[in-house]
């Protein structure tokens, strides 16, 4: 004789068995979230756009450290997902300087995100960001240090009628659009903008077009198979590379062309300047910062090469020095098929400058010709 099946009524009179109360319980525990669930999103608390949006940056408080507020009237929609717009948004550091402001954010979040299901950003849109590079930087130095393994994926980040700030100039009418982040897969950034500069001399404003098709990846934060275009007007230059970013510490190794050496850079000497070929370059930096970091830069021009190592803040703190010693804080080596020198022909000749060269006479021209 067969068993009867599970799901088979108990006889009458025996006691019902632990699976069917377990489910029956599974039910109404279920049917009772739901109905809490319905009553939470019809209560008027959740349809009350500025408590939702004062809680939201509430939580931003605490997670960044900075005072987040906004000015006006949120606007706040359930359907078909959860999406919040704030007015005016600023926020702060502790010393109350302005880290960024907008004049209009707004943000979208699947279900799932909100049941603690995902860590996902379904669209982010900023409209008049602006941006003061050196409060954010200072506020970005300050952060203990982490791995950021846990970094949201985001979908449909725009940003339109954007600022980017720093002592001495702006990157403004930025326009930015990264359709998609998500660590190990394929992102492609493009912005778009306009260089001003604040200085006691400035140039007229030039633009700049910028393209990153990278794989971001975390532990550390970085970009693995990194390409990289540039284009734009002045003393930008048509540039594309590729290589590897990592932002903390940072490092990075690329090598790429330079298509023409604008015209604004400082002049090239002779023979790399006699020659319309591209430029090719490799760049290797490590250091705390981009700024900071220990650079060796190569570049090579049909048959001629150099060599420089030094660091970035060093470099412009000696071009902006009136007062500065004659050689620059870098170590150069260059090879050069061919030099002509006064009527002479050098073939064959190596230049080295060493600014740090103990004896000042050893930090001229070492030249020596092979023929």
């Amino acid at each position: 004789m067969n068993p009867a099946p599970a799901d088979a009524p108990a006889p009458r009179g025996a006691r019902p068995t632990t699976r069917p109360i377990l489910r029956r319980s599974l039910r109404i525990v279920g049917i009772a979230l739901a109905l809490l669930l319905v009553a939470a999103l019809s209560s008027p608390w959740w349809f009350n756009a500025r408590r939702v949006a004062d809680l939201a940056l509430a939580q931003a408080d605490i997670a960044t450290g900075l005072d987040w507020a906004y000015d006006g009237e949120p606007a706040l929609r359930w359907r078909p997902q959860p999406w919040l717009a704030l007015p005016n948004l600023e926020v702060r550091d502790a010393s109350g300087r302005s880290v960024l402001a907008a004049e209009r954010l707004e943000i979208a979040l699947p279900w799932s995100t909100l049941r603690g299901e995902s860590l996902r950003v379904d669209a982010f849109r900023v409209e008049a960001l602006d941006i003061d590079l050196d409060a954010a930087i200072a506020w970005w130095n300050a952060q203990p240090a982490g791995d950021l393994a846990d970094l949201p994926r985001l979908d449909g980040l725009v940003i339109t009628r954007g600022q980017l700030r720093w002592a001495g100039g702006a990157l403004q009418d930025i326009e930015l659009i990264l359709p998609r982040f998500a660590l190990g897969e394929p992102m492609a950034l493009a912005l778009r903008g306009s260089v001003v500069e604040t200085t006691a001399e400035p140039r007229a404003p030039f633009a700049l077009l910028l393209q990153i098709d990278a794989v971001p990846e975390a532990a550390p934060l970085r970009l693995e198979r990194f390409a990289l275009r540039v284009d734009g007007s002045g003393p930008i230059a048509a540039t594309t590379a590729t290589g590897r970013l990592q932002f903390a510490p940072w490092a990075l190794d690329a090598n790429g062309d330079i298509a023409s050496w604008p015209e604004a850079w400082p002049a090239l000497p002779a023979p790399l300047s006699d020659s319309p070929s591209p430029l090719a370059f490799t760049l290797a930096q490590e250091g705390e910062s981009a700024m900071t970091a220990h650079t060796v830069l190569s570049l090579t021009r049909d048959t001629h090469h150099v060599d420089a190592e030094g660091t970035p803040e060093a470099v412009i703190a000696w071009l902006d020095d009136a007062d500065a010693a004659a050689l620059p804080p870098l170590r150069v080596r260059a090879t050069l098929s061919e030099v002509a020198l006064d009527g002479v022909r050098l073939e064959g000749v190596s230049v080295a400058l060493d600014a740090d060269a103990a004896d000042p006479a050893n930090a001229g021209d070492i030249a020596e010709a092979a023929r």
